[in-house]
């Protein structure tokens, strides 16, 4: 039985001659692109994982930036508003001079035959620069009104919004002094 089956193949010599040597690399440059593949993989994946860690750490150090910004620009406020309150203070005091030179200067502007019935001072307390002067001068006239308003004008004082009413012996008088710095 064995001649049998054997008979009935034919010996087929010849007919394919193989692969070329070629495509023999073929499964392993195939094993080799896998493993080149996984290599990358884990190259990428442990630089996903590294980017990761720099962000948190990058985000920290904005969050601090910004923090300290915040403590920055809240101070520089702070400085700000302080020194527009000195400033503001410094142009008050400026404003703020002293008044003795002023009632002197009436006082001596008097003629002989004036004298001040009164005299009041009224100072702006949101300008201080701006003091309301009301002055009643017995006697004298427009002539003592003009010299009482030289001797003013000599200490820089400027008389704004004045009105003169004259009675039967009696002048009253009233103006805005404002200082202005002349030099």
């Amino acid at each position: 039985m064995e001649n049998i089956i054997h008979d009935l193949k034919t010996q087929r010599q010849g007919v394919s001659g193989g692969l070329p040597a070629a495509y023999k690399l073929i499964p392993i440059a195939f094993y080799v692109g896998v493993a080149l593949s996984l290599v990358l993989s884990l190259y990428f994946y442990l630089s996903i994982r590294e980017y990761k860690v720099k962000k948190i750490t990058w985000e920290h150090q904005l969050s601090q930036s910004k923090t300290a910004e915040g403590k920055f620009t809240t101070s520089h406020k702070e400085i700000l508003s302080i020194t527009q309150k000195a400033e503001g203070l410094a142009a008050w005091l400026e404003g703020a001079r002293p008044l003795q030179p002023v009632t002197t200067a009436i006082g001596r502007s008097m003629g002989p035959n004036s004298t001040i019935a009164e005299l009041d001072f009224n100072r702006n307390p949101e300008i201080p620069a701006h003091t309301f002067m009301n002055l009643k001068i017995n006697g004298g006239g427009t002539d003592q009104i003009e010299s009482t308003l030289a001797s003013i004008n000599a200490l820089n004082y400027q008389t704004y919004s004045a009105q003169q009413v004259k009675g039967a012996n009696t002048t009253d008088f009233q103006a805005t002094l404002i200082y202005s710095d002349r030099k």
